[in-house]
């Protein structure tokens, strides 16, 4: 028998260790499909360990598939066990910036982390055992309960717990919505243009077809939309993504009017819509008519992306098909959507949202006047609402590429409009977020974007 160098790292005792080297071996290909290994009398003799030691742990290979042994014949690696080729990882976000003005998520560090863990221990200590078995598919009936009064009082959402499901957040919630639509027959759904392309990819992957209706001044283009022959429209009417828009009252009722008409389908992506800067936040569309409007929320801009829970207000005509849709594929953990109930019920996230709102409206107000000062060659629009700016270049012999490049090398995060224009001519600027940074790390974030574009002047 050849001799086996094998490495028994210490810690965890000696047959896991012995489980481990050899596993390695064979992973690695150092041990070949097919090749006899020592007796279990002669490794133990090798490695100073006892014969039986040595023979539990062929013994677990053997189950486990990696070695292969018959009666009056040596120990084999299995045939099968061949070194795997190794696949890299990938990256899905790709680095993080040092000083990060993407949109998209809150300042992390704002997190109300106490607040959050003692409503999750007053969960989990009030929780009948029941609760810990596999929860309602619709959402914990509580949170649903916690919601609706929630959205009624803050966003003049007309819902009720049975009206409610709770679902892993939006991206979660429109990519069961667009099964649902497919099922009901519709194939061509509108969105915004511009708008954020991940949602027409979460659209188009399903299969359906995406008609991009323009933005203006006063939100979607209702006039295209009547003639782009769609079963559904997804907008952002209290503030648009990424032009910061807040649809008019006047196009809301001709947007509700459209989609009466037409027998089509509203989704309302109400992002950020708890984030208003110079009056109360702007209610919502779906309570002008809770029959064609699907409301959409989630906690990732009030509080935190990681928790994953967001909401569908759905119409009472469509409930049946989203369940069947979604089955127990959407939900959240139970135990996270009985401590965001909690958390409602007692007036914790409207503290959180009226804390950040402040801290916000400052970084908003900071933003905007670097901008004027180091910055005059962007036209700036938004600073009533939302976590962004957007920012569209005035200056046509400078591209937001290079721009973008400079940032990058000095690692400012962020992002430019171009990808997120549909059919019209790409847009030319940048959609500038100030919720990324934490809070202490603002100042000098705010002075390296500074730096970025004062060289361009």
């Amino acid at each position: 028998m050849l001799d086996l160098q094998l490495d028994l790292v210490s810690g965890g005792g000696r047959r896991a260790a012995l489980e481990t080297a050899l596993r390695s071996a064979i992973r690695s290909g150092r041990l070949v499909g097919g090749g006899a290994i020592p007796s279990s009398r002669s490794l133990a003799c090798d490695l100073g360990i006892s014969r039986s030691t040595v023979v539990a742990a062929y013994e677990q290979l053997i189950a486990e598939g990696y070695l292969h042994s018959e009666h009056g014949s040596a120990t084999r690696v299995a045939a099968l066990a061949t070194a795997p080729t190794p696949t890299p990882e990938i990256d899905l976000f790709g680095p993080t910036p040092l000083h990060d003005f993407r949109p998209g998520e809150p300042d992390g560090s704002s997190f109300p982390r106490s607040r959050w863990l003692r409503s999750v221990r007053r969960a989990l200590t009030d929780a009948p055992d029941s609760a810990l078995g596999y929860a309602d598919p619709r959402g914990v009936i509580e949170l649903r309960a916690a919601l609706a009064d929630h959205l009624g009082r803050t966003r003049t959402v007309d819902a009720d717990r049975s009206s409610i499901r709770v679902l892993g957040g939006f991206g979660a919630a429109l990519g069961f919505l667009a099964e649902t639509f497919q099922r009901r027959g519709i194939t061509r759904v509108a969105v915004e243009d511009p708008m954020l392309p991940l949602h027409t990819h979460i659209l188009r992957t399903v299969g359906l077809t995406t008609v991009p209706i323009p933005i203006d001044d006063e939100g979607i283009d209702v006039d295209r939309l009547r003639s782009a022959d769609v079963g559904a429209a997804i907008v952002t009417p209290a503030h648009q993504y990424p032009t910061t828009v807040t649809m008019s009252a006047a196009r809301r009722n001709e947007l509700i009017g459209w989609a009466t008409d037409s027998g089509a389908w509203l989704v309302e992506d109400d992002y950020d819509g708890e984030f208003r800067y110079d009056r109360r936040p702007i209610g919502s569309l779906q309570g002008l008519n809770p029959d064609r409007v699907i409301y959409a929320g989630t906690v990732s801009k009030s509080l935190s992306p990681a928790l994953r829970i967001g909401w569908l207000i759905v119409p009472e005509a469509l409930r049946n098909d989203l369940l069947r849709t979604t089955g127990v594929r959407g939900g959240p953990s139970a135990i996270d959507q009985l401590a965001l109930a909690d958390f409602l019920e007692r007036g914790e996230l409207d503290r959180h949202i009226r804390t950040m709102r402040t801290t916000y409206r400052r970084r908003n107000h900071a933003l905007r006047q670097m901008l004027d000062d180091e910055a005059p060659w962007l036209d700036v629009s938004g600073g009533a609402a939302g976590l962004h700016l957007m920012a569209t270049l005035s200056n046509r012999d400078l591209d937001e590429s290079k721009v973008l490049a400079a940032a990058d090398a000095s690692s400012v995060g962020l992002l430019g409009l171009e990808t997120h224009h549909r059919s019209s001519a790409a847009g030319n600027g940048f959609a500038i977020g100030f919720s990324r940074p934490a809070e202490h790390h603002f100042p000098t974030a705010l002075e390296r974007l500074a730096d970025v574009f004062r060289s361009f002047r």
